[in-house]
């Protein structure tokens, strides 16, 4: 059931990250260095912002349910945080960010919460995966993705930096952002293919 379970993820993962590609050419008034992932949901490009945000609940909920039926592990308790990565993205449609300009509202507010918690979450298991995946995997695929958890937090401490420091925003938010949610697809489209060569 694992290796059907990891298949099904590692397919969601290629699905997704094809998507995210998708979304940045298709032409829109959004650009990758001062707009938000989330600025796309609210524009001519939503329909294929929903479905990444669909696809990428299935893909948490099947990779909880790989890891939690796979190979017993100190670390298999990071099943139950993938878990929360689905139930966040299940939620996600129905919490649109704020469009740039228009009034704060409680709805955008909660958007925000959920993206924070799901930046923190998706960073945070990085750690317990690789320990996870170090006895079963390949070790060039471990390498790779303790490699990408490099980049992943490198991008992360740029992105909040430019939350933080206002006049960086314009410059660095949306790169780092991008760079953040490439380096978080590759990682967990590498732990989908580990489970599935465990």
């Amino acid at each position: 059931m694992t290796t059907a379970l990891a298949a099904v993820a590692l397919i969601l993962g290629v699905a997704r990250l094809a998507m995210f590609i998708a979304l940045h050419l298709v032409p829109s008034d959004y650009n990758i260095v001062q707009h938000a992932v989330s600025d796309y949901a609210v524009g001519p490009t939503r329909r294929l912002a929903t479905a990444i945000t669909w696809t990428s609940a299935v893909f948490w909920a099947v990779l909880a349910g790989a890891v939690a039926l796979g190979p017993p592990t100190p670390e298999k308790g990071v099943a139950l945080w993938l878990a929360v990565l689905a139930v966040i993205f299940a939620a996600l449609p129905f919490l649109p960010t704020d469009v740039e300009g228009q009034p704060t509202t409680l709805i955008g507010r909660l958007h925000l919460v959920a993206a924070i918690a799901w930046f923190a979450i998706a960073y945070s298991c990085m750690g317990n995966i690789v320990r996870l995946l170090t006895p079963l995997a390949p070790q060039g695929l471990v390498s790779l993705l303790g490699a990408t958890r490099w980049v992943t937090a490198a991008a992360l401490i740029v992105l909040v930096t430019a939350l933080v420091v206002r006049r960086l925003k314009p410059y660095a938010f949306g790169i780092s952002e991008r760079i953040f949610l490439l380096a978080v697809y590759v990682f967990y489209l590498g732990v989908a293919a580990g489970l599935l060569l465990a």
